[in-house]
């Protein structure tokens, strides 16, 4: 099993992130698995929380004005985070399916103003490591994924696909989450708050170099069939460095913890070597995470 990209791999699967659902152009068109989630409308999320940004800005511009909500403030700093470039870290774990479902560690940053992003997955299949590493440039996502010995361009090469074009009924109950052909950003949270959440002040945060404030949050989302609860640390320059996510479905439980930093900073991303890349109409894997 190799540790990076080699040239003469073709990825084909990692158990443990395919657990969470996803689909495969390779593997013949979509399938769905035991965990399908929301897909996160990224474009539409950020314009949202943009606008609640500018109304935001007003009220606290404005003298013996009301200070701004717990929402507000919060889904203002999701969208401030979400506007420029980041690192970032998450775990996620589903602790009620444990010996099923190996925990993901996720690693990346991304850059929004210049469409530019790199994302490294981790995870365990029958207790060997999986790994999968993901490029954003443009309007093009790269993926790569080891543990395979299929012979083959071991880069795959496709264009990014709109927000929300899963094609999967948005009135299902799709667990809310990440997908690896879309960068991993925190403005979905946004436009979830903003029609069935619930925030407030929950005390203080901080960490190193940094102090804030700390909001927790509720949600339930298709009618009460899901349900999304944690907190955001919120530091001083309205900027979010830390995000706990609980979702449910029943019995099910995904735990997701994401922290951000070097917030500002280059995001320098490289294309494969075009002799290693091998082009599809769609991403090669959908995986959810």
């Amino acid at each position: 099993m190799s540790e990076g990209p080699p040239g003469s791999t073709q990825p084909d699967v990692v158990s443990g992130l395919r657990m969470l659902g996803g689909a495969s152009e390779q593997r013949g068109g979509n399938w769905h698995h035991r965990f399908p989630r929301m897909r996160v409308l990224a474009a539409v999320a950020i314009a949202t929380a943009a606008a609640v940004a500018g109304v935001t800005a007003e009220v606290l511009a404005s003298p013996g004005r009301q200070a701004p909500s717990a929402l507000a403030t919060v889904r203002s700093a999701l969208a401030t985070t979400s506007a420029a470039s980041y690192s970032f870290e998450m775990d996620t774990a589903v602790p009620s399916l444990a010996n099923l479902v190996a925990p993901i560690a996720v690693s990346g940053a991304f850059d929004p103003v210049h469409r530019v992003g790199t994302e490294v997955l981790t995870t365990r299949s029958k207790k060997q490591p999986e790994k999968m590493q993901i490029r954003f440039i443009g309007k093009y996502v790269y993926t790569w994924v080891s543990g395979t010995e299929t012979v083959g361009a071991p880069w795959n090469k496709a264009p990014v696909p709109p927000a929300g074009a899963s094609g999967l009924p948005m009135n299902d109950p799709y667990f809310y989450g990440f997908i690896t052909d879309e960068p991993v950003s925190p403005a979905g949270l946004a436009s979830l708050l903003g029609s069935a959440g619930e925030v407030r002040k929950a005390g203080l945060a901080g960490g190193p170099g940094w102090s804030g404030v700390k909001y927790a949050f509720t949600a339930r989302l298709f009618g009460g069939k899901e349900s999304l609860s944690g907190t955001v640390d919120v530091d001083q320059q309205r900027r979010v460095r830390k995000l706990v996510i609980i979702a449910r479905q029943g019995k099910v439980v995904i735990d997701r913890a994401i922290t951000f930093s070097d917030f500002g900073a280059p995001v320098p991303v490289t294309a494969p070597a075009v002799s290693q890349v091998k082009a599809t109409s769609t991403p090669y894997s959908g995986y959810y995470f």
